[in-house]
């Protein structure tokens, strides 16, 4: 009889590298709303140098064998082949370009291009600034493929001596004036409404009468400054009913205010608004 021996190769994968998602509007928390596809050329490059991904929510691990043929490999051995890496990026949030601050002119035909081999402020980033800005965008012209669907953006990992552990693509929010509009009859017929912290402090302006479709005349206040948009603002607005008597009191009407909803977009007050400056609208019933 005959026996046969099956030895198993010993199994070890590595941390090589990390890329993780960030976005101020979702501050201590990961950004989600991004996600990778493998170009064939890179899928071939993974395989062939016993590669593989670990995706995250929040980006992704890649890892390598540190056994390949039952033989020990560092990470150092590793690096000194220079491997060159190309992933597509694919957004997957339809209300992205609501609270990101980037300005995007031809979103057609251009895309984000991030790299770990291209000069950076902070070495940690993959993009040129501290956060994402316009200048990493790139023409769809310059770059030498073609897409069937092109994506939202290009990561480029070069591998070599100089990669870190960890790199991150960080996205800053938009900072919006934010305007209430007092629409509620018992709002409209406040003696002299304002906006302010719940500290007390001033961050509005006085009330101004503006005109909606339907020719209905309201109050709006907005604020003196643009404030940062997030899932959950740092700060609390209240709206207070001040006295006709005495100006330093005030009734409470509405104890915290709503911040702004990033899938509501309006234009309401068009007619106030200072050249430069992005609002917000906020309506109250």
């Amino acid at each position: 009889m005959t026996r046969h021996i099956i030895q198993h190769r010993k199994v070890k994968y590595d941390i090589l590298t990390a890329v993780f998602y960030r976005h101020s509007f979702f501050p201590g928390h990961g950004y989600e709303g991004i996600s990778i596809r493998v170009p064939a050329h890179t899928a071939e490059s993974l395989l062939q140098h016993g590669l593989i991904l670990k995706l995250r929510q929040d980006g992704f691990l890649l890892l390598y064998d540190a056994m390949p043929a039952g033989r020990s490999r560092t990470r150092d051995t590793l690096l000194q082949e220079k491997i060159r890496l190309d992933f597509d990026l694919v957004l997957n949030d339809e209300l992205f370009y609501n609270y990101t601050q980037v300005a995007v002119s031809n979103l057609a035909g251009s895309l984000f291009y991030f790299s770990n081999a291209q000069q950076r402020a902070v070495p940690v980033a993959l993009h040129k600034e501290e956060q994402v800005t316009a200048q990493d965008l790139r023409p769809l012209a310059e770059l030498a493929e073609t897409f069937f669907v092109k994506p939202f953006g290009r990561l480029e990992l070069l591998l070599d001596e100089h990669l870190l552990p960890a790199y991150h693509i960080s996205f800053s929010a938009k900072a919006t004036r934010w305007c209430y509009f007092l629409v509620g009859k018992e709002l409209r017929e406040l003696a002299r409404p304002a906006v302010i912290g719940t500290n007390g402090n001033g961050h509005f302006d006085m009330p101004v009468m503006i005109s909606l479709p339907g020719n209905e005349t309201v109050p709006v206040l907005i604020s003196k400054n643009a404030l940062p948009l997030a899932r959950e603002p740092v700060q609390t607005f209240q709206l207070v009913d001040y006295s006709t008597l005495d100006t330093t009191r005030y009734k409470v009407v509405i104890a915290a205010l709503p911040a702004p909803e990033i899938g509501r977009v309006s234009n309401a007050a068009a007619a106030l608004y200072e050249q430069g400056n992005e609002y917000s609208e906020i309506f109250l019933y």
